[in-house]
């Protein structure tokens, strides 16, 4: 997301124009979208001397007084999201019948690993070679 700082419009992504007000963000653009700097008069590339207007300057406190909330936001989100899973398993587990379910997957499991290490090594190969074959006829 890049806000803009004449017009306070957020745009997802990383777009190099406002999507409201149509100014640059940072740089001024020629019409073949070379990035120049904000006092330049021409393109260094092209030459053309329509360029876009940037948006006004931000101190540079005022940038990382910006990035701090939207890092402090998205950390909060996040341990938010955690903490909601984690009420949501505990619950699940809690119930006899998903208790159950998990338990008999995991015999299962445990018993198809057993099983596969009690396989000789020629058929365990043979296994992976024909899955490996599947998945190319399979990728085409």
């Amino acid at each position: 997301m890049t806000y803009c700082f004449h017009c306070g419009h957020l745009t997802a992504g990383a777009p190099l124009v406002c999507n409201r007000c149509g100014r640059s963000y940072d740089v001024r653009l020629c019409p073949r979208l070379h990035p120049n700097p904000r006092h330049a008069q021409v393109c260094s590339q092209c030459g053309s001397s329509e360029l876009s207007t940037p948006q006004p300057k931000v101190s540079f406190w005022w940038r990382v007084g910006a990035f701090l909330i939207r890092a402090l936001l998205g950390t909060l989100l996040a341990l938010l999201s955690i903490f909601i899973l984690l009420a949501a398993a505990v619950e699940l587990l809690k119930r006899a019948e998903v208790q159950e379910a998990l338990l008999v997957l995991g015999m299962l499991v445990v018993g198809l690993w057993v099983l596969w290490t009690r396989l000789p090594d020629w058929l365990r190969e043979f296994i992976r070679r024909s899955m490996r074959k599947k998945e190319r006829r399979n990728g085409r």
